[in-house]
């Protein structure tokens, strides 16, 4: 919650998803729940919606194998409600673990299938992790949850074409997400119905988006609890680039490397991650920069690290010694030793002298082969609202949420959350 909290507020700065702010701003409703940076509380449903945007603004929100991106789905319906309904600290955390489990859940069945059809799993499945967190801050009936996944199911959707052509919509997946899942909840507790097959049914999810009628797996993926396995991500990009970048930092501050000499370098890949991430060269808007293997290597080297602003940075997807590295990396693909996280690379800097540096990186930090530290995570939200915020109120939020179990409800977190936090 740390984390995507963090990032909401970091991102009500940026640029890209601004749009999204002004059209929450424009609709004047039932002041239930806070926009973070927001100058008025709208109502439960619309602030889901831009906080999530806002949370999934950079590529820089938590991963997931199985869910994709689930925080930023779940955590924005599961506050937005908590503080409408007045729901305890516990009963958020129950409703967070709960949106995200299905979510998991969910991607154990059908994750592959919709990598190949070019689904964005964060979309089709986000709508049901936020409705089963909001119908966990509503406490519906069993019932009623069926009917809130069966009125869920209308709005999964969401297309990956933005990694082939770009486009800043993939921010919104997330946040309209968020709001269908919490509406189908608020629907389901008023009585409307939907489809009690959504899932394994002949017209279901499974099957449409999916391309599966295995529900096996789906069965076995009840026995552990799946937000253990969330990923951190310590570089805005997206998930195929981190091990990487992560190598190369590693050989920099190991070696004495002047990108000037470099002759070249080859990255090597699981076979997915090839096409997804190291095919863009030319970056042209902020999400093809994340998206891009080479802007972030190239970026690491010119500034010595990997900044969320410097993506949404025209100058620097222009940049000419940017682009010069860009055009030495050669990325291939290569089988992932057994056991190994499929994301994991191997990294070979060639230089012109005849010096030959090389690192296999497995997993990355903040993936659960190589954990992310509370510490981390601290660090990373501060260093996230520098340019929003006082220390002082950061650090109010942290406190908030360290020791958000103990609230009777959620109001002393949320109000800390707006654009002029009251205490």
């Amino acid at each position: 919650m740390l984390d995507q909290l963090g990032l909401q507020l970091m991102g009500a700065t940026l640029p890209n998803v601004q749009p999204v702010r002004r059209l929450a701003e424009s609709i004047k409703a039932v002041p239930e729940s806070t926009i973070s940076l927001g100058d008025a509380r709208t109502n439960a449903a619309t602030a889901a919606y831009v906080n999530g945007t806002l949370g999934h603004s950079c590529e820089y929100d938590d991963a997931h194998m199985l869910a994709w991106h689930s925080s930023s789905a779940v955590v924005p319906a599961a506050l937005a409600l908590a503080e409408r309904e007045n729901a305890s600290g516990k009963g958020l955390i129950t409703a967070v673990l709960a949106g995200i489990q299905v979510m998991c859940l969910l991607g154990a069945a059908m994750g592959q299938g919709m990598q190949t059809a070019g689904w964005h799993g964060s979309k089709v499945m986000g709508v049901f992790g936020a409705a089963a967190a909001a119908g966990k801050i509503l406490k519906l009936s069993e019932y009623e949850l069926v009917q809130a996944f069966g009125i869920a199911g209308s709005d999964a959707g969401g297309t990956m074409e933005y990694d082939q052509s770009g486009g800043e919509v993939k921010r919104l997946h997330a946040g309209s997400a968020s709001r269908s899942g919490l509406e189908a909840s608020l629907l389901a507790q008023g009585g409307f119905t939907g489809p009690s097959t959504i899932f394994e049914g002949q017209r279901g999810i499974f099957r449409n988006f999916g391309g599966t009628a295995d529900i096996q797996s789906f069965e076995d993926a009840w026995n552990h609890w799946h937000i253990l396995d969330t990923i951190f991500r310590f570089f805005p990009g997206v998930g195929t680039v981190h091990a990487p970048l992560d190598a190369v930092l590693h050989l920099r501050e190991e070696n004495d490397i002047d990108w000037r000499d470099i002759e070249e370098i080859r990255v090597g890949l699981v076979n997915f991650a090839v096409g997804h991430g190291a095919s863009i060269t030319r970056p042209t808007d902020a999400i093809s920069a994340q998206f891009s293997l080479g802007f972030g290597i190239g970026l690491q080297f010119i500034t010595g690290q990997n900044s969320p602003h410097d993506y949404f940075d025209p100058a620097r997807w222009e940049d000419h010694d940017i682009l010069s590295i860009i055009d030495l990396i050669k990325p291939y693909a290569m089988p992932i030793p057994e056991g190994d996280p499929a994301l994991s690379a191997n990294v070979e800097i060639m230089m012109k002298d005849g010096r030959h540096f090389e690192r296999y990186q497995r997993g990355f930090r903040g993936h659960p082969v190589s954990p992310a530290s509370p510490k981390d995570i601290h660090d990373k939200f501060y260093k996230n609202l520098i340019h929003v915020t006082s220390v002082a109120t950061a650090t109010d939020i942290l406190e908030s949420v360290m020791s958000i179990e103990r609230m009777t409800n959620v109001h002393p977190l949320t109000s800390l959350l707006g654009s002029t936090p009251h205490h």
